[in-house]
């Protein structure tokens, strides 16, 4: 794992320290009015490496859309980075209401979880010692991207599932990868080893709804599911740019999904779900 040369080293620091200087002097001014309280709830056992990385995600994914999009972070922001499965389950329990069976279930399938309220968006990760930092990191980018998305598009965003996390996913791995070179490139070619190996491969179009997507997840596997939607995504990034990918959910506040769709990346919904399906397929 390399990283960029431009952080500093963090030996010697307490991961309160770490957090207050990243804090203070790290994230840039909100836009437009916005406002960005954020407090991290860091677990014992969570290492000041977890903490550190876990601060990058937080300040490069509001610098990645304020420089881009002028959107700002207009909502509290609580981060709870627990250390295990164990605790990762209790906290699915208590902060995200999840019945202690879902929970379990979830904490073995997911490394990450948000959550957005009225006053707040909160999201909970593992930081697992022996986790590499790039999937670590991208597991914050990806839960903190999400909030972006539904601030465009609204409830929209999710009726096509597979477009809302493989466009989390893409990002996350964009703002990673300026981190941690090459991070993008090894988990698109784990991912292609993944889908490869699978017996078989959702479409995207048993990819719309939540129900959906836990529906193929339970069938085909996690790493699977979203590993299709990543490779998607990145299909149309590669043809279109990846500030296309985000224009999607933008377009949303004024056109229904097939238009807004259309509108961002030049081609027919339901085209580009069969194309994508016919390059990946078992």
């Amino acid at each position: 794992m390399k990283e960029a040369g431009r952080r500093g080293s963090t030996k010697g620091f307490s991961q309160l320290a770490i957090l207050s200087l990243a804090l203070l002097f790290c994230l840039p001014q909100p836009v437009s009015g916005g406002t960005t309280s954020i407090q991290m709830d860091v677990r014992p056992g969570v290492s000041s490496t977890h903490v550190k990385y876990a601060t990058y995600a937080i300040n490069d994914v509001i610098r990645f859309f304020s420089d881009n999009y002028r959107i700002a972070l207009r909502k509290k922001l609580r981060i709870i980075l627990v250390p295990d499965e164990k605790e990762y389950a209790a906290v699915l329990g208590k902060d995200f209401g999840y019945p202690p069976g879902d929970a379990q279930k979830l904490s073995k399938t997911t490394g990450g979880m948000a959550r957005d309220g009225q006053v707040e968006y909160v999201f909970a990760a593992k930081a697992r010692k022996n986790a590499s930092m790039d999937i670590f990191m991208h597991t914050a980018c990806h839960e903190i991207i999400h909030w972006y998305q539904y601030t465009a598009g609204g409830n929209k965003s999710a009726q096509l599932k597979w477009l809302l996390e493989g466009t989390a996913d893409l990002i996350g791995y964009h703002i990673v990868d300026a981190n941690i070179k090459g991070a993008m490139e090894k988990f698109r070619r784990k991912t292609w080893e993944k889908i490869k190996s699978a017996p078989a491969v959702p479409s995207l179009r048993e990819l719309y709804s939540r129900r959906d997507w836990l529906a193929a997840m339970d069938r085909y596997g996690g790493g699977v599911v979203y590993g299709k939607a990543f490779l998607a995504v990145t299909e149309l990034a590669q043809r279109k740019g990846i500030n296309a990918v985000f224009n999607y959910f933008l377009n949303l506040k004024t056109y229904p999904v097939p238009v807004a769709f259309e509108r961002a990346f030049g081609m027919n919904l339901h085209n580009f779900e069969r194309f994508i399906d016919q390059k990946i397929r078992k």
